[in-house]
């Protein structure tokens, strides 16, 4: 057979990523070849303060409108699809009715009304009793906090309520009449036990809720067969089609970029940051600082995501550059910083314009600029913004490292990890050569790919994704890895003296 036969004969899976602020899906080859892609983005809702919020309605909608152009594309092109992977963002809580129906919006992990409830269970001792069990650090983000705040401020909504579910468990009974969750997204909701696999009793009567009002738990390779008519005949499935639950897009996007073993660090710079590793058993930090969460059937995935990220970025963005077109900003500012020395002239930036979660978990941390000088311009304070991002997901590796050992490469995914000057800096900062998978949609690819192993395309998806092969991998320099071990000094010294005045 020759390559060309064996390149069309290749089973083609679809990965769908349910995203905070776009829905992505990928068709690709179990091999990496992409064969159609499509996105869509949404807003996000800020209708008080501390709270950010997603339409349910307008993110289905969104999501159908891709997957249909996508498996549409496939069959013009002669391929049929062998299962279909689903990747979600964590944390979100939309609550429905009897019949399925929202009756709020997501509730996304980007919303801090639940801070009192949490700072409260971590001053208790609530929260570390809930992280041996659980592994999610205390935060406004989880599930659990947010609907004891629903059960306290919100009582008629939480009473009216029968469900309480996210986005991809709504996509899932609206295909199927049937509330499952997989593996990763319920352990990311501080109220599943990682060890049973199930539920944890304490957790739900700290929150206020029975396990009947919350979906059912279910393995990562999960299979769906069963489909209402109408989604059949929306989306041309075939009778024998498979849909796979898989996973959260924080574990996915580590099988996604092919970490296969703990000297593979997965880092993801985007709207949020994180760096994450797969580990076969679960993994705790006596502080609390880092999550251990499912992954697929048998791995966990260790690590911290940061919020100041992208979205810290795009704050300083608007404020130094309104003159630019916002869709130009990035590239300006990377433009920009470029022209500035490693350390920023001395200027440091803590980016935590709201709040920041690992490795400090504290959500009254707040912005500020230390070392500002009449001779820095607007170049030196995107330069020390950028060096901040880095930073940040650096201050988590720092608390990995002492759980599970050094790394010996970085991973990367992240729409901010496309920059020259952010690999660069990474690669600098962390001192380890940072890699650029050739399948850049992470996520979406790992979704592809738990589906693949589970109907028996493959015999593990992550090695599947290491196999999809690297860009050529951007070394660091030692001389500017000195400048940086300076510059993170003064950052971490600042973010010290905060938490310190924040208690």
């Amino acid at each position: 057979m020759s390559a060309a036969e064996s390149a069309t004969n290749e089973p083609v899976v679809v990965g769908i990523d349910l995203g905070t602020s776009a829905v992505k899906v990928l068709a690709a080859t179990v091999g990496g070849r992409e064969i159609a892609s499509g996105s869509e983005f949404y807003a996000l809702q800020t209708p008080h303060p501390e709270y950010v919020e997603q339409d349910a309605d307008v993110v289905y909608r969104a999501a159908m409108r891709v997957l249909e152009r996508v498996l549409a594309d496939v069959r013009l092109r002669g391929r049929e699809v062998g299962a279909i992977g689903l990747s979600s963002a964590m944390h979100g809580v939309l609550c429905v009715d009897e019949a399925g129906e929202p009756l709020s919006g997501v509730i996304t992990w980007l919303d801090r009304r639940a801070h009192a409830v949490a700072d409260g269970w971590r001053a208790d001792g609530t929260a570390a009793s809930l992280y041996a069990q659980t592994g999610a650090p205390m935060h406004p983000m989880l599930p659990i906090a947010k609907l004891r705040w629903l059960a306290e401020n919100e009582p008629a909504l939480f009473a009216r309520t029968r469900r309480f579910v996210g986005l991809k468990e709504l996509l899932i009974f609206r295909w199927t009449g049937e509330w499952l969750i997989d593996h990763g997204l319920a352990s990311a909701t501080g109220m599943f036990d990682l060890r049973t696999r199930a539920w944890y009793q304490p957790a739900l009567d700290r929150a206020g809720v029975s396990a009947d009002r919350l979906s059912k738990p279910a393995a990562p390779s999960t299979q769906l067969r069963a489909f209402r008519p109408a989604i059949v005949s929306a989306l041309g499935l075939r009778p024998n089609a498979t849909v796979v639950l898989a996973s959260a897009d924080g574990p996915l996007a580590n099988i996604g970029v092919g970490t296969t073993g703990p000297g593979d660090l997965a880092l993801t710079l985007g709207t949020s940051g994180a760096v994450r590793i797969l580990s076969e058993t679960p993994m705790l930090d006596a502080g609390c600082r880092t999550f251990c969460y499912c992954a697929d059937d048998r791995h966990y995935v260790v690590g911290g995501p940061t919020s100041a990220a992208g979205a810290s970025l795009d704050w300083i963005f608007a404020l130094l550059l309104d003159e630019v077109p916002k869709e130009d900003r990035f590239a300006r500012a990377i433009a920009l910083a470029a022209e500035q020395p490693p350390g920023a002239d001395g200027l440091v930036v803590q980016p935590f314009f709201a709040g920041e979660r690992a490795p400090y978990w504290n959500s009254s941390l707040r912005g500020a600029f230390d070392g500002l000088d009449l001779a820095h311009d607007r170049r030196t304070i995107l330069r020390a913004g950028f060096e901040s991002v880095v930073f940040g997901v650096f201050a988590v590796y720092a608390v990995l490292r002492e759980l599970a050992g050094g790394a010996q490469r970085l991973l990367l995914s992240g729409g901010l990890t496309k920059a020259p000057l952010v690999r660069s800096l990474l690669a600098d900062v962390f001192e380890l050569p940072a890699v650029q998978p050739h399948q850049q949609e992470a996520s979406a690819f790992g979704a592809a790919l738990v589906a693949a192993q589970a109907i028996g395309l493959i015999d593990d998806a992550a090695s599947a994704a290491h196999a999809v092969g690297y860009d050529a991998p951007t070394e660091p320099n030692p001389a500017t890895s000195e400048a940086y071990r300076a510059a993170f000094a003064r950052y971490r010294a600042l973010v010290d003296a905060q938490l310190r005045l924040a208690g």
